[in-house]
């Protein structure tokens, strides 16, 4: 329900009428109509039928609730690595620091480097590489670390 909330927040700020975001296996689209806005909870694809987040890892000891998530500071599209080919700016298991650049975002032809603004560790990769993504829209779980190691 809080994710619904954040969605029609995010809607609002950015003067969209509908907004669709996909995590694991839930699908939620929201389309503000003229009566206001109506959630809908799309049926969930079987999970041999899509192919698995960019990076994934699920550690079993991590609770998505300790983690920090990188999110696009506007829409664009996603790019793991400054040039076609080359290699990505970072990947499952690579140690943060806030100055580190996680990600380029095209946004009308300029490439706006991404960084981290977190200290830690990638647990996760959640948009795929050429991908278009909202503001807002988270691109990378972290395990953050305590300060001093």
């Amino acid at each position: 329900m809080d994710k619904i909330k954040e969605l029609i927040s995010l809607m609002n700020a950015n003067d969209l009428s509908e907004i669709e975001i996909q995590e694991d296996t839930l699908r939620i689209k929201v389309k503000k109509t003229n009566g206001g806005f109506q959630p809908a909870f799309l049926p969930s694809v079987p999970s041999g039928s899509l192919p698995a987040p960019v990076g994934s890892v699920q550690h079993p000891l991590l609770k998505k609730d300790n983690l920090k998530e990188i999110t696009s500071p506007m829409v664009g599209t996603f790019y793991r690595a400054a040039t076609p080919g080359a290699e990505p700016h970072v990947g499952v298991g690579d140690v943060l620091d806030p100055d580190t650049v996680v990600c380029v975002i095209e946004a009308m032809k300029i490439i706006n480097e991404i960084k981290a603004e977190v200290t830690g560790k990638v647990v996760e990769v959640l948009v795929e590489d050429g991908m278009p993504v909202e503001f807002g829209q988270p691109l990378f779980r972290v395990q953050p670390t305590v300060s001093g190691g």
